[in-house]
């Protein structure tokens, strides 16, 4: 079984990779947001260092954590991102690291891949065979975001500047898909990588 990791900046097409992937190759998807998500909630493993760090005015009222309120704080405070990342990231590659061992083991998966934005920052790769880095010009993910999500200029310039930039993706992986948003030209991509 080999591990894939799939990073690029929000809007990239990360996530349609992991979906080409799945459906065309039988690849076993692990997504780090929902574990991470998952890991906040009130039984999570996360819950309460991210409630002490950032306190009560976090919390919704059903005592579950306000991710709206939590992503203004530290979309705008890359010192308190810093903090989110290193009460969380941990304890998500734990369980990735779980999750493949479990999929190793049952020899029936020729694929695990991760998806995540944060390759870099939370170390994932060093659990990968190889990582994929997913390019689309700033521009274009900009419009996608806009279009698909509904974000402002102001919240997607918040979220680009959290982010690697361009060049840290290009320096550090080899590996990259290029995507224009056209499918078929990302598939022929993703079969030429899995040839190699």
């Amino acid at each position: 079984m080999k591990v894939i990791g799939i990073t690029g900046g929000i809007g990239s097409g990360k996530s349609l990779v992991a979906d080409i992937m799945v459906k065309k190759h039988k690849a076993y998807y692990i997504n780090t947001d929902k574990i991470a998500k998952e890991q906040m909630l009130p039984q999570g493993i996360s819950y309460l260092g991210v409630v002490e760090c950032f306190g009560k005015g976090i919390l919704a009222e059903d005592g579950t954590i306000d991710r709206k309120k939590l992503s203004q704080i530290v979309f705008n405070d890359k010192d308190k991102l810093l903090k989110l990342n290193k009460l969380t990231h941990p304890n998500v590659l734990v369980e990735v690291k779980k999750v493949i061992e479990e999929k190793r083991a049952s020899k029936i998966v020729p694929y695990c891949i991760i998806e995540t934005a944060l390759m870099i920052e939370s170390r994932y790769d060093i659990i990968c065979d190889e990582v994929w880095y997913v390019h689309s010009p700033a521009q274009t993910r900009r419009e996608r975001l806009k279009n698909s999500r509904g974000y402002t200029d102001e919240k997607i310039d918040a979220i680009f500047s959290s982010q690697s930039k361009e060049e840290d993706f290009f320096k550090k992986f080899k590996k990259v898909i290029y995507n224009d948003g056209d499918i078929d030209k990302l598939e022929e991509q993703i079969e030429i990588l899995l040839e190699k």
